[in-house]
């Protein structure tokens, strides 16, 4: 834990350290006797002073802060039990002091050791401090690695575990040493016996045999104990997660049956139930391979083998006969839809396989739809074969090797082109289309083939030489084709073939050079083999059982022999003569690889002398069965491990035992295991049996009964619980099956003790997590469900953290179609206190829907848009004069407005409903006897009635209760055609000003605008296309700084005075716009959108001084107006008492604030009788009004900018 600088500071002052180090030696006393001078630089005598206890505390408003200390310091703290240093020595073979070892560690990791110890509990505490985390964390590990008792841990781990254990290339090992700096051996695949320090060979530990037949191989652990604890808890994780899973493979014989095993996957599927199991074949070796948990796929493969014992006795077979051509149209699409529709397979015999014979299999009701089906496969496409009649093997070998059927296969596309393999003694070349291209492919090849006749040539080589001929002369070969036109192929290596092809290039037609070419080609080749030097060849005598151990596994041993690019052949049991070893090269080479030769035999045979060590030994006949494991499994594991082989008699029929003092025969009821192999090897088989047996006879089993809902908190998260308990106890723990008759019934097996003490754990879990984990069941309507959810859930996440409990939603992926009276299940889990809060609140929900009513009412489309208001904000003041919830979340689903139609529909609890609907209705009815006027008002006055911030223009809408539309906004044309137009025929559209309402308030709008027109200072009076060229009337008007604000650029004002035509210049500016400046240490509230919110008085710090204004106009009245204005203006700033600024993260919100034209603003300046100016270059919206006035208006804004955009129809 990192200090603060004041806690250190104190530390470092002054006072004496509790718990110095042990390592720093005590202060003698100053000898009397001492007279020698004294040394005034000793630091031992004269230490530094430390740093005064008292600083001068540095204010908040100084230019510098005292900062006490330089760098952050780290400490931790941590115990150890019966700390043993003697175990580690000096250089010179000295154990090493408690003393010593904190010194190293203290001067390798630069860190501070403080030491105290508990002498009744024998405990030692470390308090390390150093300049960084990772200093602290590293002086740790050394002391815990130095001073804690060495020990030996094994862990036993499953074979198929070791590979994850060690990770790739030795990754996950290498993490774990370093993590706990322990040494972990593992012993090699494969190698027991080890050497010794003095060379002689030692046995090391074999791995066992687990319960299910895997091996167990002992992982070794050595280091201090809480490292050595800490390495053998990260192997255990890693087997625990490694052993849940396995992969096992099954073979699908005899070839019919494979394609009804695969149609049966949903039922393999349905056999591990509900595991997550992994299903994939492999249709060349006909296999399919399952993968997940253990146990499912136990029952998977299980359920297979059934399934294909059921069909090998099900089905019959038809033979019919089809041209081999016709083989081809049968691949594997064409086989999966003959059984999709007739339920039969169809098995068709190999390409190299002369027989035209197809078998359809089925049952004996579905063969003659079979048969149907393979017939019209047959006839659904033209085929045709064309003859290779001249040397079939040289010109498809060319054909294979040149690339040439590639070509012609994509110069065809629509056609498919099957050229048999070389070596298949098959000559001819099947084509598969529609009539009119495979013609033209079949013509193609036919002139191919014509070029072919007489280009071919075969020489003699004999086959033991022919990796040494391409070894030496490889380059010369490959020069043929350019120098002479002509190609040279060798034949595969395991055909043993002589024969060397010459192939003169087809695309060459003059006959006589071909010939000659391959002749010339052929005595150069012949040249090549007698130039080779001298071959010489050995003829071994070696038997034929020790071919294997000669050849090693894929030809290891055999290619290690030869070696890389040596001109040498070994030819194991060659020409037929199974006996023998043929090996022909240069004498040197030859010589080497016999000598090799007879060594590896002689070593095979001398491990078969040690292999023939034979052990008996007698098993109780119990347990053989489980030792054999399922499918000789567990034998095999031996075999393949240890190398033995094992074979087991059953001695119930010749068993003589003495009963009393008379023999007598009687059954007996053991079995004779007969182990052969080396002797080592063999005796380890019989100690790991033998250990098995006891260990089975000492084992017993238990069945408790545990609730089912209790069940996943045993098997843990992934299996690890369970698996723990397993590995502690050394029992093996079965889970019930969900289609078992007891679905409560957990099975222990194992020995005596280790079955007691997992009961006893597993019995005081299930208590722990009845009294700590209450559960129980409510039932609510289905109709309630997503409400309970929430949006993505929302609210019961919320439920679950509020009250601490677990809450399971049954059925909560059902349609929402359900039955209006069906119910739900509802599993709440936790304490009994957080339970009864989660019910609560559930309930609650639930009841509020079951007491939800609908109404569904029908408004005409047009008025939806002027009922929801830019921005939704209509619909929320709607919602807020009922007495709705004004969180905009309880909001969503109360008034829905469809995409198209007129049915509104209101829905949710019974009264709020009712007022909604009334107020609708009420609002609809207003609409409905709303009319449009027009009156003709001259364009220049417009701005005058809009005033300051539309300020005016709110108020007499308010005050009427009319809606007044100018020319060019956004709604204006929105709006239907005045009634009166045709009065207003001559008037210049842009003069014309449309009132919306009922027709008394429209007219009282009317009657107010041309009032005020008329009042107006004599604008109208001018003449507007008087042109004016000059600017001589100038007056001067003071404008306090208080009001600076009025000034900006983009104000009201100031786009006023510019529309009359008054340009203005000013003199004087105050320091600020009239917001008080916040103190640095003053505090601001941040709400949950990160806006943060600032009120301060208007104008309270505020220089005295004004700004003086300098008007210039073109007229008088001009001048006379602008006058006014601003008089007007600096009155309505009387009643701003106080400025509120919302600083928001960025502007995002912003369009959502202002609304279309500005109607949101406007809207929200009338509703809360305030002026909201939102800047254009900030992030900071200002608000001018009195103290509840800007409040009022903060909390609207804050709904329109994060309430969200209303959707279609809402």
């Amino acid at each position: 834990m990192a200090l603060s600088a004041a806690d250190l500071q104190k530390q470092l002052e002054g006072a004496p350290d509790p718990f110095p180090s042990l390592n720093d030696a005590p202060a003698s006393k100053p000898s009397a006797s001492n007279s020698g001078p004294l040394n005034t630089d000793s630091e031992d005598l004269f230490p530094s002073l430390a740093t005064p206890n008292t600083p001068k505390q540095a204010t908040t408003w100084s230019v510098r802060a005292v900062k006490p200390v330089s760098a952050p310091v780290f400490t931790d703290s941590f115990s150890l039990t019966g700390i043993d240093p003697s175990a580690y020595h000096t250089r010179d073979g000295k154990p090493k002091s408690l003393g010593d070892i904190i010194k190293d560690v203290q001067t390798k990791f630069k860190v501070k050791v403080e030491v105290s110890s508990q002498r009744t509990s024998n405990q030692t505490t470390f308090s390390v401090t150093g300049p960084s985390d990772s200093a602290v964390e590293s002086a740790k590990k050394a002391l815990t690695t130095s001073l804690s008792p060495q020990i030996t841990l094994t862990v036993q781990a499953p074979a198929s575990a070791i590979g994850t254990i060690i990770g790739p290339k030795g990754a996950t090992m290498k993490r774990i040493r370093e993590q706990t700096s322990t040494r972990i051996d593992i012993p090699g695949r494969g190698k027991h016996a080890q050497d010794d320090d003095n060379g002689s060979r030692s046995i090391s530990p074999l791995p066992t045999p687990a319960e299910d037949g895997e091996a167990l191989v002992p992982i070794k652990i050595v280091g201090a104990a809480s490292m050595a604890h800490e390495a053998q808890a990260i192997i255990q994780g890693i087997i625990a997660e490694k052993t849940s899973k396995t992969t096992q493979k099954i073979k699908v014989t005899p070839p019919h049956v494979y394609p009804f095993v695969l149609l049966r996957r949903a039922d393999f599927l349905k056999a591990a139930n509900g595991a997550d199991i992994n299903l994939s074949r492999d249709d060349g070796l006909q296999e399919i391979t399952a993968s997940g948990d253990r146990e499912a796929v136990s029952r998977v493969i299980e359920s297979i083998r059934s399934c294909i014992a059921f069909y090998e006795g099900d089905l019959t077979s038809v033979k019919i006969s089809l041209p081999k051509r016709q083989h081809r149209l049968f691949d594997g699409v064409a086989l999966d839809q003959i059984i999709q529709k007739s339920k039969c397979s169809v098995v068709i015999p190999a390409p190299e396989d002369p027989s035209e014979d197809v078998h359809v299999w089925g049952r004996a009701a579905n063969l003659g739809i079979g048969l149907q089906a393979v017939m019209e496969k047959a006839n659904s496409q033209h085929t045709h074969s064309i003859p290779i009649r001249t040397a079939p093997r040289h010109v498809l070998t060319h054909i294979h090797q040149s690339g040439y059927g590639k070509t012609l296969n994509n110069a065809h596309p629509s056609v498919n082109i099957h050229f048999p393999a070389p070596s298949s003694g098959a000559s001819n070349v099947d084509f598969v289309g529609e009539k009119v291209p495979v013609e033209a492919a079949h013509k193609e090849l036919a002139a191919y083939l014509a070029l072919m006749e007489g280009a071919t040539r075969s020489v003699q080589v004999d086959y033991l030489i022919h990796n040494i001929l391409r070894a030496k002369a490889g380059k010369q070969l490959k020069g043929y084709h350019e120098s002479k036109n002509v190609l040279v192929y060798f034949p595969p290596e395991n055909e043993a073939d002589s024969n060397v092809i010459l192939v003169y290039d087809p695309h060459v037609k003059a006959a006589i050079k071909k010939q000659a070419a391959l002749a010339e080609i052929e005595a150069e080749i012949l040249s090549l083999v007698a130039t080779l030097g001298q071959i010489k060849t050995d003829t071994i005598s070696v038997e034929r059982k020790w071919h294997e151990a000669l050849r090693g596994k894929n030809n290891s041993t055999l290619n290690a022999i030869i070696g890389e690019g040596r001109a040498l052949a070994i030819d194991v049991g060659g020409n037929g003569l199974e006996d023998i070893v043929v090996i022909r090269g240069s004498p040197t080479d030859v010589d080497r690889a016999t000598k090799e030769v007879l060594r590896i035999v002689e070593e095979a045979m001398n491990d078969a002398i040690d292999s023939s060590y034979v052990t008996e030994f007698q098993i109780p006949q119990q347990f053989v069965a489980r030792i054999v494991g399922a499918a000789g499994s567990g034998i095999q594991k031996y075999r393949e491990q240890l190398d033995v082989k094992i074979d087991i008699e059953d001695l119930r029929d010749s068993g003589e035992q003495i009963v009393g003092k008379k023999k007598k025969t009687i059954p007996s009821n053991v079995s004779l295991l007969k182990i052969t192999g080396r002797k080592p090897n063999a005796e380890e088989a019989k100690k790991r049996i033998l250990a098995q047996v006891d260990k089975m006879a000492d084992e017993t089993a238990e069945i408790i009964k545990i609730p089912r809902q209790y069940h996943s908190i045993i098997i843990g998260q992934q299996g690890k619980y369970i698996q723990r308990l397993q590995d502690k106890y050394g029992v093996k723990i079965t889970m019930p099956k969900e289609s078992s008759a007891s679905t409560d019934e957990i099975h222990i097996r194992g020995g005596k003790k280790g079955v007691s003490q997992a009961k006893n754990e597993i019995q005081e879990l299930v208590e722990y997590e009845k009294e700590n984990n209450h559960s129980i069941v409510v039932n609510v309507t289905s109709r309630a469900v997503p409400r309970i959810l929430g949006s993505k859930g929302a609210k019961i996440h919320e439920i679950m953290s509020e009250t601490g409990a677990h809450i399971d939603v049954g059925d909560k992926d059902r349609p929402k179609d359900r039955d209006e009276g069906a119910t739900t299940a509802v599993t709440i889990k936790g304490t009994k206190k957080a339970v009864a809060a989660a019910k609560s609140a559930v309930m609650a929900i639930a009841a509020a829907v079951d007491d939800e009513s609908t109404v569904v009412l029908h408004i005409e489309p047009k008025f939806h848009r002027t009922i929801i208001g830019g921005g939704g904000v209509g619909l929320r003041n709607l919602l807020a004069r009922v007495g709705a919830p004004s969180d905009p979340k309880e909001q969503v689903g109360l008034v829905r407005f469809p995409q198209n139609g007129d049915e509104v529909t209101l829905r949710g609890e019974r009264g709020l409903v009712k007022k909604i609907q009334v107020e609708l209705e009420r609002v609809v009815a207003g609409l409905r006897e709303r009319v449009v006027l027009g009156v003709s008002i001259p364009a220049s006055q417009h701005r005058m009635l809009i005033g300051h911030g539309g300020q005016p223009l709110m108020e007499l809408e308010k005050r009427t209760g009319a809606e007044v539309q100018f020319p060019g906004s956004r709604s204006y044309n929105q709006v239907a055609p005045a009634e009166n137009a045709s009065e207003l025929q001559d008037a210049d559209p842009k003069d014309v000003v449309k009132v919306v309402g009922p027709r008394s308030a429209c007219e009282k709008a009317i009657a107010e605008l041309l009032e005020s027109v008329a009042k107006a200072p004599g604008r109208e009076k001018r003449e507007p296309n008087k042109e004016r060229t000059t600017s001589n009337h100038v007056a001067t008007v003071q404008i306090p700084f208080k009001h600076y604000h009025l000034l900006q650029p983009a104000g009201n004002l100031t786009r006023e005075l510019r529309s009359l035509g008054v340009n203005f210049s000013q003199q004087g500016k105050p320091k600020h716009d009239g917001v008080a400046e916040g103190r640095i240490d003053d505090e601001t509230d941040l709400d949950a959108h990160g806006v943060e919110w600032k009120l301060v008085e208007y104008g309270a710090d505020m220089e005295d001084g004004a700004t003086e204004l300098t008007l210039k106009a073109r007229d008088e009245a001009a001048l006379e107006d602008a006058q006014k204005l601003i008089e007007d203006a600096i009155k309505a700033t009387e009643k701003i008492t106080h400025v509120g600024l919302m600083t928001f993260p960025d502007r995002s919100a912003f369009p959502r604030v202002i609304g279309n034209k500005g109607s949101v603003i406007n809207d929200l300046c009338m509703e809360t009788g305030s002026e909201i100016i939102v800047p254009r270059d900030d992030t900071t919206i200002k608000i001018y009004g009195g103290e509840e006035s800007v409040n009022n208006a903060k909390a609207a804004i804050t709904r329109v900018a994060f309430g969200g955009r209303r959707r279609n129809g809402d």
